[in-house]
């Protein structure tokens, strides 16, 4: 059952009679109390004696039966038998009686109650009480009281059943709140067998307690037990079918918001989930707050497996889309389990996911708003770090994954190059600094380069610019700016029929499965590519009109375009960007015919417009691994530099 007791104000509360009034609380547990701290039963009177919040529960019922003794001492445990009374002092004196005499003498037996066990009322009272209850019995009856965050011993918000534990080499993080001063014991349990044993205290300054676990192979089901304990007072928590594996952050706006029942082939992807009962997920509650908030205030799904109904439950609502599918790919890889978290809002800007300090850093201005067509959720600063994000930072992670920036195409845009990385960083510290250190400083982060989608003339430089800007104005991941990231390009993956609107793009298997070689290669050390050909070196051929363009990687020209690479085009310091056809190529070579460009060649672009290519119809690609190369801008030096020597202007 799921029991709490309410704290001191509660209790007189409830001796008055009023259950309604007495604030919610919330967790799991039962209670027990020491034999030879109570020598009665523990009327409500009794918890008023108490300095704080104690959790009990109480499943006594009452029977009167004849006794020649007063009521025996109360013995939680189970009944206590009576003990032989004492001689009264008036039948040690010298009266000529005897002991059977004396025993005329004694007062009638007189009534006096039992208490016994009454699991029957408590389960009557207690039938509709799933989890967030207070469950008492007392006397004959029972009373049941909704639960809330005000009584003192819990776990964190997303500590539950079902979860996922950060597995090896790393120690996961168990947290929650307790009464001040008291002491609490996390017990991991296999098989109901313990397996390991952490002690603390309770803070007082934060009613606060911390354990890290040693680090532990994948694996599971575990019970995870805490247990607090002041004088002689205890009161236990349970989570059950607990597993060690790796577990991601997913957070970003709406692309990340989509559920499994919005993107192509919902129905066949809805049904897969019986092989992927070690993946589980859980999505954080769209809140925002104005200060830093130590626990998350709501939750929409809590730790579960996979259904069709928690996966597919509405538009922009419950699990990701890109979460899920990004995690069943690693667990096809890894094969042990997968936890996953969902924390997103559509339609917010990266101003309302970052820290006062990386917003100061970067020199953002508090002023100024989103344009109306774009504002839908909220943007004002740091209001869903405070909420969303802040409160998982002592959660230990293997690593993030973030959809997001079409709300900055018009919004702070050209700070982006400095919010992003920026942004990365300062979580990364967070959380580091939240497991003591258990999360890796440079956790893995990945995220997914923006798609195409259909927009104004005043959005025409925007989203290309926002795509570079995402690299720190690099073009590839990882760079001296953004260590150990790895991007997702979605460039090719248009949808101009989303019943969403183009910006919204149903592909997300795609994008997934292209996020997922990033972490294969970035967070497991796997030597494969995961993303696509960019040129190492520019080089202007004198006196044959051609750009010879040398990639790192084997590329795959798959229709020759000759608009989407551009050159600009300058003379006497006006610039303008003109076509460079493609003309000659090889595995590893492209030639761009620039004879249109009569003056000096300065720079060189490629897919610099909103919309570049149709679906998955770009014409640069991987030889093999299908992966498009990314949209880039590069100065043309003579003798060239390379393309690494930084971005044109």
């Amino acid at each position: 059952m799921d029991y709490w007791v309410p704290s001191l104000s509660s209790a007189s509360q409830i001796a008055g009679g009023d259950p309604e009034k007495i604030p919610e609380t919330k967790g799991k547990g039962e209670a027990s109390i020491s034999k030879r701290k109570w020598g009665k039963p523990p009327h409500l009177s009794v918890l008023l004696e108490l300095e704080s919040m104690v959790p009990v529960v109480f499943s006594r019922c009452r029977e009167t039966v004849s006794s020649p003794v007063p009521a025996p001492s109360f013995h939680y445990g189970g009944r206590r038998e009576a003990r032989a009374p004492r001689r009264p002092r008036t039948a040690s004196r010298t009266s000529g009686l005897g002991r059977a005499e004396s025993e005329l003498f004694r007062p009638a037996p007189r009534p006096r109650p039992r208490w016994r066990p009454c699991p029957e009322a408590c389960a009557a009272a207690t039938a509709s009480c799933q989890h967030d209850c207070v469950g008492i019995c007392l006397g004959s009856g029972a009373t049941v009281i909704p639960a809330g965050p005000h009584v003192g011993f819990r776990f964190a918000s997303y500590i539950d059943d079902y979860m996922v534990l950060q597995r090896e080499p790393a120690g996961a993080v168990i947290w929650g709140y307790g009464t001040p001063r008291a002491t609490v014991t996390v017990t991991l349990c296999r098989d109901q067998e313990p397996i390991m044993k952490k002690g603390t205290r309770v803070k007082a300054d934060s009613n606060t307690w911390t354990v890290v676990l040693d680090p532990m192979k994948p694996g599971g089901p575990y019970e995870v037990m805490a247990q607090q304990t002041l004088g002689r007072i205890n009161f236990t928590l349970r989570v059950h079918d607990v597993l060690f594996g790796d577990v991601w952050l997913c957070s970003g706006q709406s692309n990340m918001k989509m559920t499994v029942s919005q993107v192509f082939n919902a129905t066949g992807e809805l049904s897969n989930t019986a092989a992927y009962q070690s993946v589980r997920i859980l999505s954080v509650s769209s809140t925002q707050a104005q200060q830093e908030l130590e626990d998350l205030a709501k939750v929409d799904l809590r730790w579960s497996k996979p259904t069709s109904k928690n996966l597919g439950h509405g538009n922009f609502t419950y699990m990701s889309a890109v979460c899920w599918l990004f995690g069943r790919f690693l667990y096809d890889t890894l094969r042990y389990p997968v936890g996953l978290l969902s924390s997103s809002w559509s339609g917010t800007p990266i101003e309302a996911w970052s820290s006062r300090r990386s917003l100061e850093a970067c020199g953002v201005p508090r002023s100024g708003s989103m344009p109306s067509d774009l504002k839908i959720g909220p943007s004002a600063h740091s209001v869903l770090w405070n909420a969303m994000i802040h409160p998982l930072r002592n959660m230990t992670l293997k690593g993030v994954i973030w959809y997001q920036g079409e709300s900055n195409v018009n919004f702070n845009r050209d700070l982006y190059n400095c919010t992003f990385p920026l942004l990365i960083d300062d979580w990364r510290q967070t959380f580091h600094d939240g497991s003591q250190g258990q999360t890796e400083r440079l956790f893995p982060f990945g995220f997914v380069q923006l798609s195409s989608y259909l927009s104004g003339e005043a959005l025409h430089d925007g989203l290309p610019q926002i795509r570079w800007h995402q690299t720190a104005d690099f073009g590839y991941v990882p760079n001296q700016r953004m260590p150990n990231t790895f991007m997702a390009a979605a460039v090719d993956l248009c949808d101009r029929n989303s019943p969403f609107g183009s910006i919204h793009p149903r592909d997300k298997q795609t994008v997934a499965y292209r996020l997922h070689l990033g972490a294969r290669a970035l967070a497991y050390g796997e030597k494969l590519i995961f993303q696509g050909p960019l040129p190492q070196k520019i080089e202007l051929l004198a006196d044959t009109g051609l750009l010879n363009l040398t990639y790192s990687q084997p590329i795959k020209v798959q229709r020759r375009d000759d608009k989407i690479f551009e050159v600009s085009c300058c003379s006497d310091h006006q610039c303008k960007w003109l076509p460079a056809p493609m003309d000659t190529f090889s595995t590893q070579t492209l030639a761009l015919n620039i004879t249109s460009c009569h003056d000096t060649p300065a720079a060189l672009r490629y897919a610099w417009t909103p919309w570049p290519c149709e679906y998955k119809q770009c014409p640069l690609y991987h030889l093999t691994s299908t992966l498009p190369a990314p949209p880039f801008i590069a100065p043309i030096t003579n003798p060239s530099s390379g393309y690494h020597s930084r971005t044109a202007k």
